[in-house]
């Protein structure tokens, strides 16, 4: 794959999640507060951070019930 720079000198993708045209005019809602956690790159990655370690956890505890020794 080639190094194709986007706006602002940055590697694509590196720029942040921008919103798409649609945007409502009107009050903000709870709505776009919540996709403000997608847009946002710092929000993002928290949101990423616990959703692995989340399944790490679960992961984990799965294994841990599993005996990997034969029974005799």
């Amino acid at each position: 794959m080639m190094f194709v720079p986007s706006e602002g000198g940055l590697p694509s993708g590196a720029g942040g999640r921008r919103p798409g045209p649609g945007r409502s005019t009107g009050p903000p809602s709870k709505w776009d507060y919540v996709k403000t956690f997608y847009y946002d790159p710092v929000k993002w990655d928290f949101v990423k951070s616990i959703g692995f370690f989340a399944v790490a956890i679960y992961m984990i505890r799965d294994f841990a019930s599993n005996d990997l020794l034969p029974m005799e």
